[in-house]
């Protein structure tokens, strides 16, 4: 029984730590650049700050600085 609770606790804390607390918490998160992807079809485009960003399906989409597609990036609103 006491083993039981302790496997308990310690899933519960486990996942009480990995919602609240981890890298960006309290700050704003960068988005990482990669390699220029394609916007899929259907995505809704969306002017906010001068930029032109696209939405499909929950992800957001900016241009990519060198002018070649695309990159993921978090709501911008």
């Amino acid at each position: 029984m006491k083993l039981q609770h302790l496997f308990c606790s310690a899933v519960v804390l486990f996942t009480l730590t990995s919602c609240f607390v981890g890298p960006g918490y309290g700050r704003p998160i960068r988005p990482v650049i990669g390699p220029p992807i394609m916007v899929p079809y259907g995505a809704r485009p969306y002017y906010h700050g001068g930029v032109n960003y696209y939405e499909h399906r929950g992800v957001w989409y900016r241009p990519h600085p060198n002018g070649n597609g695309h990159y993921i990036v978090p709501r911008p609103f």
